[in-house]
């Protein structure tokens, strides 16, 4: 079966399982942004806009039932996350309200609600910019030591160039808070040797008198720190018309693609992989991490419109940014078909998506950290060697080690089925 199909039916899929229940705040916020993902993707296929329509309905159904009030008291980066998943949202909803036939129920009547939600949490989220410590940036928390990570500085550019682009009135604060996040991220000196994001800056003199600096570097590095910029540098692009943008993303992805056997690898065998992925120790974060990548990876590969808001990008920009991602093809394909040739029998995707099929007693898989790299979003832990099969890996699947497969590493290989589906069976 071509791998377009499975791409269509994992996004059908998506629509059709309730599996928002099992996440916590953050990791359901971004599997809401899939769902209203997903529900976009169908909505462009005439023959499928009732399945749109269900996963129209969970979303609403998850905009009731999310935990609002909680998550207005949770660090910068999870309120972002919150931001980000409306915006997506919205941006749904506008196409069906451009494509859908006047007889066809667009759901218009949840713009609203769906951007006010957006707004309050982009509100609570610009609190987070400081300029006391490193002379700018997004603190990751207020409630913890101050900790300036790639994460929450990437969100904060991605979600403001998504409200200035989407959420109504095109507010000139959200473009200029995109772009001073940018810069501020650009010269803060996170990307190791490799021009990979590594995890952020911790400031050693943050008690003392004197000047406050990033100056100790946590150099672990993540997959989702190099996704979740890629949609801001082409919403910025779009905005701006500045070609600049795209150009530094491509170089970010290129950083990514050819990681391997170099500081800060994250793609083994040409697949991306998580750390955590090879010791089998990876947190409920650590799960979801590679699907936010092929999301943003997604976004940023979109067609470029023909008109941008201040300035039109030119006919050769738009020609290379289609060129470059055309590219990048292969690497989408082989990487959702990686990740779902790792479906259990009940069809649930595993979070190491290159995973060897056959194991013995003997093999032992063991993660190395890169020097001054800590894996706090995955227990701090370095990995240890395992040796499989395990207790808990009947048949020695390597899948079904720590946390086993759950709704993140599942919501990731449909990710990437996606990006196969919107970028490398679209152009």
């Amino acid at each position: 079966m071509l791998l377009g199909t499975y791409a269509r039916w994992a996004v059908i899929l998506l629509g059709r399982i309730n599996y928002l229940n099992t996440g916590i705040d953050w990791t359901r916020a971004v599997l809401g942004t899939y769902l209203a993902a997903g529900a976009h993707t169908l909505s462009e296929i005439p023959g499928e806009r009732a399945l749109s329509n269900t996963c129209f309905a969970q979303l609403i159904a998850f905009f009731y039932g999310q935990d609002d009030q909680g998550l207005r008291r949770q660090a910068f980066d999870d309120i972002l996350w919150v931001v980000l998943g409306w915006l997506e949202a919205i941006k749904m909803i506008d196409y069906r309200k451009e494509t859908f036939e006047d007889s066809e129920w667009a759901g218009a009547e949840w713009r609203k609600p769906f951007a006010q939600r957006a707004l309050e949490f982009y509100l609570l989220a610009e609190g987070g910019w400081d300029t006391a410590l490193c002379a700018g940036g997004m603190l990751w928390s207020p409630y913890l030591d101050p900790y300036k990570n790639a994460i929450t500085n990437e969100l904060y550019i991605s979600a403001s160039i998504g409200m200035y682009l989407y959420n109504g009135d095109r507010n000139e604060r959200y473009l200029f808070n995109a772009i001073r996040g940018h810069e501020w991220l650009r010269n803060s000196n996170m990307t190791n040797k490799q021009g990979l994001y590594t995890d952020g800056f911790h400031i050693s003199n943050v008690k003392g008198v004197g000047e406050k600096i990033c100056d100790v570097r946590d150099e672990m590095v993540y997959t989702y720190n190099q996704g979740v910029l890629l949609s801001g540098l082409r919403g910025l692009a779009e905005a701006t018309g500045d070609e600049g943008y795209l150009s530094e993303g491509f170089e970010l992805v290129d950083a990514v693609v050819t990681s391997e056997n170099r500081v800060g690898e994250i793609v083994r065998d040409g697949i991306l992989t998580e750390k955590c992925d090879i010791g089998g120790y990876c947190s409920q974060n650590g799960h979801m991490f590679k699907g936010i990548f092929f999301h943003h990876l997604t976004l940023f590969c979109e067609p470029l419109p023909t008109v941008s808001s201040n300035s039109a990008l030119s006919g050769a920009a738009r020609s290379r940014h289609l060129e470059r991602c055309t590219d990048l093809h292969n690497f989408i394909r082989k990487n959702a078909a990686a990740a779902w040739s790792t479906r259990n029998l009940k069809g649930v995707v595993g979070t190491w998506w290159g995973a060897p099929k056959h194991v013995s007693s003997s093999d032992k898989f063991e993660t190395i950290l890169d020097p001054g790299a800590v894996d706090i979003q995955n227990g701090g832990g370095i990995g240890r060697p395992l040796s499989i099969p395990m207790d808990n890996t009947p048949g020695g699947d390597l899948n079904d080690r720590g946390r086993g497969r759950t709704v993140e590493s599942h919501s990731g290989g449909l990710a990437a089925l996606r990006a196969v589906l919107r970028v490398a069976e679209r152009s």
